[in-house]
């Protein structure tokens, strides 16, 4: 019985110790060195850039931030992000409720209305970025993946199985009027 209440606690620090380093580039955004953060892929497309999202909770109203790895659609001022937990990560359940949300991508701070893509156009921005980078986004996918409990990225049946179970999501900047 003391070795499960010593295994559960031991849960619980790596569990605290996660979700501390999960948020701690939330805080490196909050205290205004969100300039820092990669807002562009590096290494090739190695390693992606990311962007602070803030959006409005889907009961309370108030802001909600994240950072999440994003790439740069090729045609337009889009970004795209991908939700690892697919449909029940709380920044895209906010945004199923809201789609008016904030992005800060570098030091660039802009207002975007956010739009879940559906399954075969989600699968070929993936599977784009997937043969351009194919290599690199394998090792950091592995990764990546695994820590949200995700399978494997060789091959492009495996990619496929992997959107099924996300949501990638578009952010379109607002157009001032």
């Amino acid at each position: 019985m003391e070795h499960q209440a010593a295994e559960g606690r031991k849960q619980r620090r790596h569990g605290l110790l996660m979700r501390w380093l999960l948020r701690a580039p939330v805080l490196v955004y909050r205290i205004g060195l969100g300039g820092l953060m990669p807002g562009r892929p590096m290494l090739g497309g190695l390693m992606p850039g990311h962007l602070m999202l803030t959006t409005a909770g889907r009961r309370s109203g108030r802001p909600h931030r994240v950072v999440v790895d994003m790439w740069q659609g090729t045609a337009t001022d889009s970004y795209y992000v991908a939700s690892g937990f697919g449909q029940h990560a709380d920044w895209h359940r906010n945004i199923q409720a809201n789609p008016e949300v904030g992005v800060q991508v570098g030091w660039r701070k802009f207002r975007a209305r956010a739009t879940t893509l559906p399954e075969e156009e989600a699968e070929e921005q993936v599977l784009g970025r997937w043969r351009q980078h194919g290599r690199l986004m394998r090792f950091y996918a592995a990764v990546s993946l695994r820590m949200m409990g995700l399978k494997g990225w060789s091959t492009e049946e495996e990619v496929r199985a992997v959107v099924a179970e996300m949501r990638i999501v578009a952010l379109h900047p607002a157009v001032d009027g």
